[in-house]
């Protein structure tokens, strides 16, 4: 109930099914579409043959410099090898054993010299120490050749083996590589490398389909030793003033005419030559310009037929989408004769595309009915929980999550906090809320579920009132913001009604265990009353004759005031507990406080202003003794409340209670009621304290001067007489205590008791039925000094076989109420049914057993109240044992 229509009262108005015309912006016509995709396949094949041939002459160029690499490691290795064949060539001859033969006959010298690839590569020849030749693999004969007198490096050849480039060759006229290892004590042996033969040969084996061209220098590179073009020209020539520089790396250079070339080195090993090869970077990228050129013309071939194939595209498509924007113009006019079919030729996708329309035409219209119908339901939907929502007897709001404003409230939260809505709608949930309580209610409010009962908690109305509520909320979206729709119930008034009825029970609950603890300790008081009656009986007639005994008389007289003191205790546990056995009368409520208001006036002091206003007028029948108690004790505890003096008023008036009253107070019952309330200036009491003002023994009075009996015992007297106390108290104010007494249409007076004394019997049987061995013992023992014939039984089950075994009649039953395994009233009724002339007397400690539903003892029943003086037992078996 609390939860109806929180959520849907709030939702939003349906949105239209279709949108504004010119809602969106308009997109670019067909035929531009295809003129872009024309010019991205234009842009695309363009960037991908730029891409492909910077990518094709990038990998011309690295391959081209990859071959001239290897070209140059290839020319390098041979070159160091050939030169090592030389070197092996002139020391074997040089270590020949028959050299000196030779050079002692030169006519028995024959020498050849031949390079791998032939042609003219070089000669040997051996020198004498002068120079002059002694034998030459070249012709002519030695004899008519020149010789080496005066070369630079015949001096040095002739003290160890010389390798030096470029040095003239005075037998060709061209620069060699020279080669000498010397003759011992006879001259020089020497290998001459023709460097004009070493550059072409070079390119001949190691240039490739590339053609590289080679150049080998010396090992500082400011010589040429030889180049595979032009060698002639090259072979010894300096290179510092070339394009070609000196020592350069592999990479990118001009060669030494200035043509770019691509070139790679390498180190002949053990001579520190340096044979470049070089690429003609030309000629590297020309088959990549080739590619791009080849790609291009396709790129420009393929432009044309998208050209063509775009124009034939459009044609074919253009028409039927032109049909079909006519129908879907018509079809948003929602008018049927207008209406035309957008199926058309074209492609096959277009003419489906068009069919499909025609059937979802078809079917908005039917959904724009039903929408139609459906959203005029909504509307009456919405208007149906708004109903809801604003006349929910509840309070109703609806909370942003975010800043705890209120963003919505009905009509009863209005009207029970006593804001106005737009005071509501200006305010945040803080602000109904006890300031002490705002902190817990930001924690609360983040650890709530989607759907989430919370409280209690308290709120604060527009006039100040505090009170108790519980709330029902679940999350909600409202225009857009997070937020919470709450029911609220006011529960200030159920919550006071539980605590009073969990006040009651538990009174009830301290009732029951007074009750028995007054049961148990009334048994152990009849003990202790009759022994010491009997020994204060005897001890008195031995204190006539011997004064001695005088002290331990009074002694014993000391004992049964204590008894006596005990008792009263007892009666008050019993009051309490409402199991005391009373005598109501019909008695004029205004007359009590009469007769008691001289005594008051005496015990109050004059320091205290006693006033009383007597007004009820109707009769209450409840105990004389036990009202005239509770008014003394709510005197004294208004007298001990103040100290200083002050105010006590008294007043009684008639007084009844309906069903909003009676439903909000457990314990009160619908009727008419006499009144009395006892007010008071004092102190005042906490509301802690006036919650337990009503158990027995709780007392705020110090140690020693109060026992917490006095507003216990009242409670329990003015419940058993079918009455209702209140207690309201605000400290530093005073304290009211209200009785409420049930007012009786019975105006006769009770007659009055006349107290005989007890006479002995007359031989009567009596069966004394008690649990308690000593009780049962000091009965047996009273009765049998008085002249009666006593039988005795530990429980019901004992005394109905000590009934059956007993030969003569049994007079009198004297059982008590309460005992294990069978209650006093079931054992007379079962003993009652074979003996009925038998007489009856009940005593108990209290008798709760025995009591009718009003709580007031049968007329017909004779209860003597735990611990029994003798005389009182005596008298009532006497009353019973009489004639009617």
């Amino acid at each position: 109930m609390a939860d109806v229509g929180c959520g849907n009262a709030m939702s939003m108005p349906l949105t239209r099914p279709f949108a504004e015309p010119n809602a969106r912006r308009r997109g670019w016509p067909l035929r531009r579409y295809l003129i872009g995709l024309v010019v991205l396949f234009v842009v695309a094949a363009a960037t991908g043959t730029w891409y492909g041939w910077v990518q094709s002459r990038r990998e011309a160029l690295r391959a081209a410099s990859a071959d001239a690499s290897f070209g140059a490691r290839m020319a390098a290795g041979e070159t160091g090898r050939a030169v090592a064949a030389v070197r092996r060539s002139v020391t074997q001859v040089a270590a020949h054993p028959g050299i000196a033969q030779v050079y002692a006959d030169p006519s028995t010298c024959a020498l050849s010299f031949e390079l791998p690839g032939g042609g003219d590569t070089g000669h040997l020849d051996l020198l004498r120490a002068d120079g002059s030749v002694v034998c030459s693999s070249l012709p002519p004969a030695p004899a008519t050749r020149t010789g080496y007198a005066g070369a630079a490096w015949l001096a040095h050849a002739r003290q160890e083996p010389v390798l030096s480039a470029p040095v003239p060759d005075p037998a060709t006229g061209r620069p060699a590589a020279l080669v000498t290892v010397p003759v011992p004590g006879l001259g020089v042996m020497a290998g001459f490398i023709n460097l004009h033969w070493l550059g072409p040969e070079m390119a001949a084996y190691y240039g490739g389909p590339r053609g590289l061209e080679f150049l080998v220098t010396t090992a500082d590179g400011t010589t040429a030793l030889t180049r595979s073009v032009d060698p002639e020209r090259w072979a010894g020539a300096s290179l510092q003033r070339t394009p070609f520089g000196t020592r350069v790396g592999s990479g990118e250079h001009p060669d030494v005419t200035g043509a770019i070339r691509l070139y790679g080195h390498a180190d002949v090993e053990g001579l520190g030559w340096r044979v470049y090869a070089g690429a003609d970077r030309a000629g590297a990228i020309a088959a990549a310009s080739r590619l791009a050129r080849q790609q291009f013309l396709i790129v420009v071939f393929g432009l044309f037929v998208a050209l063509a194939a775009a124009f034939v595209v459009y044609r074919r498509i253009a028409r039927p989408i032109g049909r079909l924007s006519l129908a879907v113009q018509a079809a948003t006019v929602d008018d049927r004769e207008r209406q035309v079919s957008a199926a058309a030729g074209g492609p096959a996708e277009v003419s489906a595309l068009a069919e499909n329309f025609d059937a979802l035409a078809h079917a908005v219209r039917h959904e724009l009915t039903e929408r139609r119908h459906a959203e005029k339901a909504a509307q009456e939907s919405q208007r149906s929980y708004r109903q809801l929502f604003d006349n929910n007897p509840y309070p109703m709001w609806v909370v942003d999550m975010l800043t705890l404003a209120f963003l919505e409230v009905n009509d009863a939260a209005v009207a029970h906090y006593g804001y106005s809505r737009d005071e509501f709608l200006s305010m945040t949930l803080a602000d109904i809320r006890l300031p002490e309580d705002r902190p817990a209610m930001t924690e609360s409010l983040r650890a709530m579920a989607a759907t989430d009962r919370g409280g209690p908690v308290r709120h604060v109305k527009k006039d100040g009132t505090v009170i108790t509520v519980v709330g029902t909320s679940h999350a909600l979206t409202f225009n857009g913001v997070p937020a919470r729709c709450a029911v609220i119930e006011d529960v200030t008034e159920k919550e006071q009604f539980q605590r009073r009825l969990r006040q009651s029970e538990r009174m009830e609950s301290l009732g029951q265990l007074a009750g028995g603890v007054a049961h148990d300790f009334n048994n152990l008081l009849g003990v202790i009353v009759g022994y010491a009656t009997f020994a204060a009986e005897e001890i008195e007639l031995a204190a006539r004759a011997d004064a001695h005994w005088q002290a331990a008389h009074d002694d014993l007289t000391q004992v049964l005031k204590a008894a006596d003191r005990a008792s009263d205790l007892t009666r008050q546990l019993l009051s309490f507990a409402r199991r005391e056995v009373v005598n109501p009368e019909v008695i004029d409520l205004n007359a009590i406080v009469v007769d008691i208001e001289k005594m008051l006036r005496r015990t109050l002091g004059e320091d205290i202003e006693l006033r009383t206003r007597l007004r009820a007028d109707s009769p209450v029948k409840v105990d004389p003794g036990q009202i005239g108690q509770v008014l003394v004790n709510l005197a004294v505890n208004a007298r001990d409340a103040m100290p200083a003096g002050g105010i006590l008023v008294i007043d009684t008036d008639n007084l009844a209670i309906d069903e909003h009253y009676a439903a909000h107070h457990p314990g009160a019952r619908l009727g008419a009621y006499v009144r009395l309330r006892v007010s008071d200036t004092g102190t005042g009491m906490s509301p802690d304290t006036v919650e337990r003002a009503f158990e027995p023994f709780f007392t705020t009075k110090p140690v020693g001067q109060g026992t917490g009996l006095g507003l216990a015992t009242l409670y329990g007297i003015v419940t058993q007489a079918g009455g209702y106390a209140q207690i309201y108290s605000e400290p530093g104010v005073g304290t009211t205590v209200t009785v409420l007494l049930p007012a009786t249409s019975d105006t006769t007076p009770s007659g009055e008791t006349v107290t005989a004394a007890p006479r002995q019997g007359r031989g009567e049987t009596v069966l004394v039925v008690e649990d308690e061995d000593n009780l049962r013992a000091l009965t047996e023992r009273i009765l049998t000094r008085n002249n009666y014939h006593v039988i005795t039984a530990a429980n019901g089950a004992e005394a109905l076989a000590v009934a059956r075994q007993h030969a003569g009649p049994i007079d009198l039953l004297l059982t008590d109420v309460v005992m294990p395994q069978m209650l006093g009233h079931d054992l007379a009724r079962e003993l009652l049914a074979s003996h009925p002339d038998l007489r009856v007397v009940y005593m108990s400690g209290y008798a709760e057993p025995l009591l009718t539903i009003q709580k007031t003892m049968p007329s017909e029943v004779s209860l003597l109240s735990k611990p029994i003086q003798a005389d009182v037992l005596l008298n009532a078996i006497n009353r019973a044992l009489d004639p009617r």
